[in-house]
């Protein structure tokens, strides 16, 4: 699971510099015909070779799965997402102060939930039962993710050393704590109410909705 996690977090990285690149690019453009024809050309070039990936995928036999059930979640988490935007961009208008946490404890809460999730289903896609073993596990992801807003805090306050108050410091770390918590708790009520609606691969159905979830929350 850390292999596919790490993984994950090497193409979202990858995604986002590419969509930082691009972005940067259209906005410099000062002529807006040529914006505009631009991001008409990269819309069709995405759109073309949908097809193609489809079909290299579909002749791969672990990857077909994905295909064929894989859509759903990927597209209510886009769903997720943006809205998680639009929020965040209200919130930053109103509290331009916090807006730098935002992102690290959405961050953590939802990749902390993945790893679990896919622990889960793995093991219920090998014995087909929900292992309540890993509450153990569980314990010990919501304990991690104190050294990581730890250190982030830390790191934060070097860069930025505003001081915002040890009221502000409980409420992050008690919200960041209930948070991963409800997360944690999803990540179970997932594994086992997935494989009952249609038969799906709770591994398609509980990552994108947990990691989208963690940046909503």
């Amino acid at each position: 699971w850390y292999q596919r996690r790490v993984r994950e977090a090497v193409v979202s990285t990858q995604s986002t510099g590419i969509l930082s690149l691009t972005s940067h690019t259209l906005f410099v453009i000062p002529d807006k015909d040529a914006q505009i024809t631009l991001c008409s050309t990269i819309i069709v070039i995405f759109l073309a070779i949908i097809i193609p990936l489809l079909l290299f995928s579909w002749r791969n036999q672990y990857a077909r799965p994905a295909v064929l059930q894989g859509w759903g979640p990927i597209l209510l988490a886009m769903l997720i997402s943006s809205g998680v935007g639009v929020i965040m961009s209200k919130v930053s208008e109103k509290f331009p102060t916090i807006i730098a946490f935002l992102p690290i404890i959405n961050g953590i809460g939802g990749n902390l939930a993945a790893i679990q999730a896919s622990r889960l289903s793995t093991h219920f896609n090998l014995t087909g039962e929900t292992d309540f073993g890993e509450l153990k596990t569980s314990l010990f992801l919501l304990l991690l993710m104190y050294p990581g807003h730890a250190v982030f805090l830390g790191v934060k306050q070097l860069v930025d050393p505003k001081r915002l108050g040890a009221a502000f410091y409980i409420a992050f770390f008690t919200t960041a704590t209930a948070q991963v918590t409800i997360l944690l708790g999803m990540a179970y009520l997932l594994i086992m109410v997935s494989p009952h609606i249609r038969n799906l691969d709770p591994d398609l159905y509980s990552i994108p909705l947990l990691t989208a979830m963690g940046r909503f929350s």
